[in-house]
Formats: structure tokens, sequence, C-alpha cells
């Protein structure tokens, strides 16, 4: 009996240990609804296409406010100290400014269903969409860094509480960031010039005046 047991539930063990999520997944209540919480997952594809894995290498961004705005704040508003999870975050220590430009090594990467007044018409907690959290490390700071002081003086880990967000206020830089209308007109401009200059050839040119126009004729 022991052995068929062990049998079926070695399927749903693989399954959680080795999770490939997608942020449609995570928004897909046919799919989500099977995700317990603090799952950890073997990778997570974003919002905007990044692909984290374990061991990969992040950058803080700066804290912002307001994406739209460009509003910097004292604090983080998705990167905190130290291990946490849950969605009462009431205790958690945000991160200070002054990391940003900090390099961080991805160590765990979980699920969390939302509890956010969006989704309190949901059924049940386990039926509201998940968000992806992640525990980081500074191989610079902390255990492990070859420091005593910054042993005894750091803790290294850091949570980020939602990584699609941190993603979208830009509290981590993603390299997979569409380029806005104005970043475009400058690129475009900067390349004119180094056309006029006969530092790049016509062709050259032209591939990307074809490429950056429909960005920049869309957003007119």
């Amino acid at each position: 009996m022991r052995l068929i047991i062990t049998f079926f539930l070695l399927p749903i063990f693989a399954f959680s240990q080795d999770l490939n999520l997608t942020y449609d997944q995570a928004n897909n209540v046919e799919f989500f609804s099977k995700i317990k919480n603090y799952t950890k997952l073997k990778s997570y594809t974003t919002k905007y296409g990044n692909v984290i894995k374990v061991g990969d290498t992040l950058v803080l961004g700066k804290a912002k406010k307001n994406k739209e705005k460009y509003i910097f704040d004292d604090k983080y508003s998705y990167v905190v100290k130290d291990k946490r999870r849950g969605n009462n975050h009431d205790d958690y220590e945000f991160l200070p400014h002054h990391f940003s430009g900090d390099k961080v090594v991805v160590q765990s990467i979980f699920s969390t269903h939302s509890t956010s007044d969006e989704y309190k018409l949901w059924n049940s907690r386990k039926s509201q969409p998940l968000y992806i959290s992640l525990y980081v490390k500074n191989p610079k700071k902390g255990s492990g860094s070859g420091s005593f002081l910054s042993t005894i003086a750091n803790s290294s880990f850091r949570t980020i509480i939602d990584i699609d967000k941190a993603l979208e206020y830009e509290e981590i830089i993603n390299s997979n960031r569409p380029i806005t209308r104005s970043e475009a007109i400058i690129k475009l401009k900067e390349q004119k010039d180094l056309f006029d200059l006969g530092l790049i050839s016509e062709k050259e040119y032209l591939e990307l005046k074809e490429k950056l126009s429909p960005i920049i004729l869309k957003n007119k």
C-alpha cells in the first residue's frame, strides 16, 4: 500500500519542484488554481518575456513611487531585506534607495496567491492569480562575501516580493523592456548624425529607421 501511495504522489512532487511557470499561466484560473502557495519554481517567464532561473544575476534599479512621472522614493516598493514571504507586508523592512545598481543572484523562486481587493470576488485564495517572488543574494555582502566585517554587519539576502511589479516600476532593470517613443527618436537622431559623419553606412541607417519608425509613429 505504501508503495502505491508513493507512486501516485511522485508526479505531484516532481511537478511542484520542476515547474517552469509563465505569466499567462499565473493568471489563468484553470492553471493557477492547482498551484499551492509557496510552490518553488524552476523558472519563471515574466509579463515582459524575461526568463528568470535560479543562479541568474539581476540588477537593482531605482526606488520609484510612480513609473510614469518618475517620482523617486527613499525606499523600494518591491524589494525588502532578508527572506520574507506571505501577503502581510506590514512588518517588512523595505530596502533603502542607495542599493541601486547592486547585482544580486537568484537563490529561489516561488509563487503566492494574491489577496488583492481586485480579486476579492473569487471563491478562495487558491482561486486567485499568482504573483512571483524571488529570494536573491548580493554575493559581495554578508555570508560568503569573503569579508568578516561584511558577514557580521550585513544581511545579504533580499526578497523581491513581486517580480512583475518590480520590472514594471523598473526597480529591477529589465533587459527586455520595450523601447519608448522618446528613446526611439533619440536613437534614430544619433544614428542619423553618425550616417552624416560617414561613420555608418546608408544601409545600416535605413535598417534602423525601418525598425524604429513604427514605434515613433504608433505613439505619435
